[in-house]
């Protein structure tokens, strides 16, 4: 099987109605065929890489579109000259993890640490601060006082400017026409639930007890609203990561056509002719979903970039290529977790929070550790690994000495008895966790099996990706290499 000249070219095994279009495509017969050269695209990216949501077109701009190290501001260069003329590995995220912040630009005024994120008794939803409810009545009727506005996602979009116009040719760096899978209010409530099961795992961190429905823990909330006839569901989710970036390519008397975006990468594997397995990035999380039958939660548990390890609302805009519940896009690890495995699930997302958001902002990490704590990928291997004796998640990169410092704070806590009696319970799973997790940054002999299942087991089962389709259909090298003969 040929490897692919662009990593994010789309396959043919996709038949989903929404109308698809690859990015160097896009590219190439838009702007290109327009008379708009490369060179003129790429001043006009380099004038707006100041505004965080372009950022990630570093990451995703097929080889030939990139901008040279040289044209960057000085703060991107270092992640350019990287990226330029190979792929991001695990190799290079490791080499980056503990100088990423750097790369972002600089913090105006104090910051809220990771801790202060993980205690906050309010919600910031709408240009709105809500006060944390304390009850679910009161949480319903916060919800219910929306602005006017519809499902459909705001159109922002950087391209719509004056100085745009004349260059964009109906490429558009957002997605167009599509839809959440949930109301507004709805939304709203996903939120504000995060953030109080976020604030019940910092109870041991804060002076003044904080409680839902009378309920001290995110345990015991859970077996409230089962006692209440809710229906509980909580699994491993993996689906292909695009950091929360669109685009999409609006010509007149044409329908709207979506361009998937991912960030592909290098994974140090190699297949059964002896060339490196490429792969695309893959966001993974813990997935919570709570439903009386008329209204439904939906959680994530991660760590994330928003400067948190922890819950946060399951709010993401419908991509049907790319993070669909129904359809194969997004893959889900094993079975939901059992009603017996609920309580201890729910404390090791508290301890876990707890360890890590403390040792983010003792140590001033920016973006709560973010990178140096390992990605949204880290965070769910190691619940996962803490709790079922083994992960299935593909590239992890949570590098030792952050385990080491890690376990540290783990003890240190025990010892101060910081932590809640459910999530102390667990402490030793926990950090048996942090020795037992897979790291991918090199891989050979035996560990070549383990990590190419977990690869494999990362994989969503559907997807417009012709790179994703060759890994499904792709075969492994043979584990037993012949022995070598005496000399």
């Amino acid at each position: 099987m040929e490897p692919l000249q662009e990593p994010l070219a789309l396959g043919a095994d996709w038949h989903e109605p929404l109308p698809l279009i690859g990015l160097d495509e896009a590219l190439e017969n838009t702007l290109l065929h327009a008379g708009i050269s490369r060179e003129t695209l790429l001043g006009r990216l380099l004038a707006d890489l100041g505004q965080p949501r372009l950022q990630p077109l570093l990451w995703v701009l097929p080889r030939r579109w990139r901008l040279a190290p040289a044209d960057l501001p000085p703060r991107l260069q270092g992640l350019s000259a990287v990226l330029q003329q190979g792929l991001i590995s695990p190799v290079v995220l490791a080499a980056l993890v503990d100088d990423l912040a750097h790369l972002w630009p600089p913090q105006q005024g104090a910051q809220p640490t990771a801790v202060d994120r993980l205690k906050r008794e309010a919600v910031v939803w709408q240009n709105r601060t809500l006060p944390l409810p304390t009850t679910l009545e009161s949480l319903w009727a916060t919800s219910a006082v929306q602005p006017a506005a519809t499902a459909q996602a705001a159109p922002v979009d950087d391209a719509s400017t004056a100085r745009w116009r004349h260059l964009r040719q109906g490429l558009r760096w957002t997605n167009v026409g599509l839809a959440f899978s949930q109301s507004l209010a709805e939304r709203c409530s996903n939120a504000q639930l995060a953030q109080v099961f976020n604030r019940l795992a910092a109870n041991g961190l804060a002076q003044e007890p904080f409680c839902f429905e009378g309920c001290r823990d995110g345990a015991s909330l859970l077996t409230w609203f089962v006692g209440r006839g809710w229906r509980v569901c909580a699994r491993l989710r993996c689906s292909v990561a695009s950091f929360g970036f669109g685009a999409a390519l609006e010509l007149e008397g044409q329908p709207v056509r979506q361009i998937p975006l991912a960030l592909p990468m290098r994974t140090g594997l190699l297949n059964d002719r002896g060339q490196e397995v490429l792969s695309l990035l893959p966001h993974t999380a813990l997935e919570l979903e709570l439903s009386d039958g008329g209204r439904t939660f939906r959680l994530q548990w991660f760590q994330g970039t928003t400067g948190l390890c922890g819950w946060d609302a399951l709010n993401d805009l419908h991509r049907p290529w790319q993070n669909d519940r129904q359809n194969g896009t997004v893959r889900y690890l094993g079975e939901p977790f059992s009603p017996d495995q609920w309580p201890s699930l729910l404390h090791m997302t508290e301890l876990i929070a707890v360890v890590h958001n403390l040792e983010a902002t003792d140590q001033h990490l920016r973006l709560g550790g973010y990178g140096s704590l390992g990605f949204c990928i880290d965070s769910t291997a190691l619940l996962q690994q803490a709790l079922c004796g083994s992960c299935d998640l593909f590239p992890l990169v949570l590098p030792g000495l952050w385990r080491e410092r890690l376990e540290q704070r783990c003890v240190s806590l025990i010892h101060s008895a910081s932590l809640p009696a459910g999530a102390a319970a667990l402490s030793h799973a926990y950090r048996q966790a942090l020795q037992a997790l897979p790291l991918d940054f090199s891989h050979h002999g035996a560990s070549v099996s383990d990590a190419w299942r977990r690869l494999q087991a990362s994989l969503p089962l559907h997807s417009p990706f012709a790179l994703i389709q060759q890994l499904h259909q792709l075969q492994r090298p043979p584990t037993s290499l012949t022995p070598a003969r005496d000399c």
